[in-house]
C-alpha cells in the first residue's frame, strides 16, 4: 500500500521526519471511522476528504493510551491465540482530539512464543509516540514541581516528594520507586473460557519499596492514567536527582 502524495506533502510541510511503520496504516481504526492515519517520527497525518491533516507530537497536551488484550481458543481448548491492540487518544493545544488503533498480528499462546517481526515494529512505533509526547510535556511539569506545585495524571498526583495514589496517600517516593510499566498479563494454558473474546484493558503497574524497605505494588487501569508516558519520563528525571 503506497503513501498518498497528499500525506507525504503534509508530513514534509510540517517536518514530521520518517514514517514509522506502514503496517500501522493498514491496521487502523474504528476510532477514526475507517480513515487511515500515518504515524511519523514527529507527528501524525490523518487522511481527510479533501486533503490531509498533519499534527505534531509536541503539540499534544493530553494523551491516553492502553493495550487491549484479546485471547481466543479453538473448539478443543488446546490451542490459543492472543492479539494486542494499542489504543491511543490525543488532545492537542487547540482542543482537537485524534485517536488511533493499531492491532498486532495474532500470536499463538504457549511456552515457545516467537513474536512476529511486524509486532515488534508496531510496539517500537507505539513506544516512540509515547516518548515523544512525554518529552514535550515534561518540562512544564518539572517547572510546576520546582515551584512546589502538584501535577495530576488522572487518578494519580505527583509532587517533588513522590507519587500519590487515589485517596491522597503518598505511596511512592521517587527514590524508592521502580519504573512504571504496563502489566500485559496473558492466561496460562489451557485458557479458561472466561478469557475467550473478552478484551482486557491492561493496567499500569506502580512498584517500589515502603518505609520499611518491603516491596509493594499498585495497579491502575492504564486508560485512566492520563499522560502516563510523561509520568515515566518524570520518574526518570526526579529519581536521577
Amino acid at each position: 500500500m503506497g503513501i498518498p502524495p497528499r500525506v507525504s506533502e503534509s508530513a514534509a510541510a510540517e517536518g514530521l521526519g520518517e514514517l514509522l511503520d506502514e503496517a500501522l496504516v493498514r491496521r487502523t481504526p474504528r476510532l477514526l471511522g475507517g480513515r487511515p492515519v500515518y504515524l511519523y517520527e514527529e507527528g501524525l497525518v490523518l487522511v481527510l476528504v479533501p486533503g490531509a491533516r498533519a499534527r505534531c507530537w509536541a503539540d499534544v497536551t493530553r494523551w491516553r493510551s492502553t493495550v487491549d488484550v484479546n485471547v481466543k481458543a479453538n473448539e478443543n481448548g488446546d490451542r490459543s491465540w492472543y492479539t494486542l491492540v494499542h489504543r491511543h487518544l490525543l488532545r492537542f493545544g487547540d482542543g482537537e482530539e485524534r485517536g488511533f488503533l493499531v492491532a498486532e498480528r495474532r500470536t499463538e499462546l504457549g511456552p515457545m512464543v516467537v513474536e512476529p517481526f511486524e509486532n515488534l515494529r508496531i510496539r517500537s512505533a507505539a513506544e516512540h509516540v509515547r516518548k515523544r509526547v512525554a518529552e514535550a510535556q515534561v518540562p512544564a511539569m518539572l517547572d510546576r514541581i520546582e515551584k512546589d506545585r502538584q501535577v495530576t495524571f488522572g487518578p494519580l498526583t505527583a509532587d517533588a516528594h513522590g507519587l500519590f495514589v487515589p485517596g491522597g496517600r503518598l505511596a511512592y517516593r521517587w527514590a524508592d520507586m521502580w519504573e512504571p510499566r504496563l502489566a500485559v498479563n496473558l492466561p496460562d494454558l489451557p485458557v479458561p473460557a472466561s478469557w475467550w473474546l473478552q478484551p482486557r484493558d491492561v493496567r499500569l503497574a506502580l512498584r517500589g519499596r515502603d518505609g520499611h524497605g518491603d516491596p509493594h505494588r499498585t495497579e491502575v487501569p492504564a486508560w485512566e492514567v492520563v499522560n502516563w508516558g510523561a509520568l515515566v519520563t518524570l520518574w526518570k528525571r526526579l529519581k536521577a536527582r
